[in-house]
């Protein structure tokens, strides 16, 4: 595996086509989600949290959706000038805001995420995809591999 190709040896090879072909598939995927929703990924992320939780403050979002806070607030301000959120003062605690979707944000996730898990079911049945668990899980123990052999430097579950 020494090899090299272009000086590059192919296990950077390999690095550098799972960091290129990732970036290219969120870009598509992102280019779906803006056309069902007219928003970023991102934002689409953080309104269907808030409608899943109903009630919550920004921490909750971060939790759900995986989100760093500081892009959840960004987020936020952009779905409320948008009319899909509102946020209201929490009475239990001053320092924090209580984040409610409105009806236009459930109106667009109930249109939008249907249309979206069927474009994604209809990826995932294309003969040539294979099974995007498979390939996620097959990744992960990549993930974890280098982990082991970076004496147990494992940069955690997702990252």
């Amino acid at each position: 595996m020494d090899q090299k190709l272009n000086g590059m040896t192919s296990g950077e090879m390999i690095f550098a086509a799972i960091y290129s072909l990732s970036q290219k598939i969120m870009m598509l995927y992102s280019k779906a989600v803006l056309r069902e929703t007219g928003l970023n990924w991102q934002d689409w992320r953080i309104l269907r949290a808030v409608v899943s939780l109903q009630s919550c403050r920004a921490q909750d979002i971060c939790e759900e959706s995986g989100i760093k806070k500081s892009h959840v607030s960004n987020g936020l301000a952009r779905l409320e000038e948008f009319g899909h959120i509102s946020r209201v003062a929490n009475k239990g605690d001053k320092r924090s805001r209580i984040v409610v979707s409105t009806e236009q944000g459930q109106d667009l996730v109930a249109r939008a995420e249907p249309k979206l898990h069927e474009f994604e079911a209809q990826l995932s049945n294309q003969p040539d995809v294979g099974d995007p668990d498979a390939l996620l899980n097959s990744l992960r123990s990549y993930k974890d591999e280098l982990g082991r052999l970076l004496d147990g430097d494992d940069p955690g579950p997702d990252g």
